[in-house]
């Protein structure tokens, strides 16, 4: 998602503890240097990087400072320090009225896959608990492009599979039912607040 818009550089690497994802992304960018590992320890060398980032990822590792902190340690001195995307899902906004029951199903959802869903309103916090001085840091501006058909049936598919057997069918097509129809009246309201966070390491 980030690595392929990039300009040419050339070293580009890629971590993932998913071998599928490593594939996908290789796929996109060949020229990217892809390792299977895991993000609580890192398999780099101290101060590697001048530039080290993450995507959607903290909300789901067990100990996000622990991943934060070796996101410092490979980073070198002023190097960068970036989280792109962590949102706060307890925040989240639903309309109309009959699809606030939809965001708490995946909110817990998201707990019982072993996310934290409102991990984004800390991020800020957890920069500077690591020791990381924030040179930026926020909510990513909405900028109201509305999803695809296309979009929307593949959000749809994942939500379907993440509510199963956690809510009835019945209840889940009611809901993609009232969102469908929402959504062509162009009264449908999403919003998951999502936080950024720019820093830099000044360790020696």
């Amino acid at each position: 998602a980030i690595l392929s818009e990039l300009p040419i550089h050339p070293y580009l690497y890629g971590l993932d503890i998913d071998s599928d994802a490593l594939t996908q992304c290789q796929a996109y960018v060949p020229s990217v240097l892809v390792t299977r590992g895991d993000a609580l320890k890192l398999p780099y060398p101290d101060n590697s990087f001048d530039v080290v980032y993450c995507h959607f990822l903290l909300l789901w590792v067990k100990d996000p400072m622990q991943a934060l902190l070796e996101m410092k340690r490979v980073t070198k001195a002023n190097g960068y320090i970036i989280a792109f995307a962590e949102p706060d899902y307890a925040n989240r906004i639903d309309k109309p009225e009959e699809l606030v029951q939809l965001g708490k199903w995946q909110t817990e959802a998201l707990k019982r896959q072993g996310a934290d869903p409102g991990f984004g309103a800390r991020l800020a916090e957890s920069f500077f608990r690591a020791g990381i001085r924030i040179i930026e840091t926020g909510p990513i501006q909405n900028v109201g492009n509305e999803a695809s058909l296309d979009d929307w049936e593949i959000e749809w598919k994942v939500i379907e599979s993440d509510l199963a057997g956690m809510v009835t069918e019945a209840d889940i097509q009611k809901m993609k039912h009232i969102d469908s129809d929402a959504r062509e009246r162009g009264e449908r309201v999403l919003n998951v607040p999502t936080y950024f966070s720019w820093g830099v390491n000044q360790s020696p």
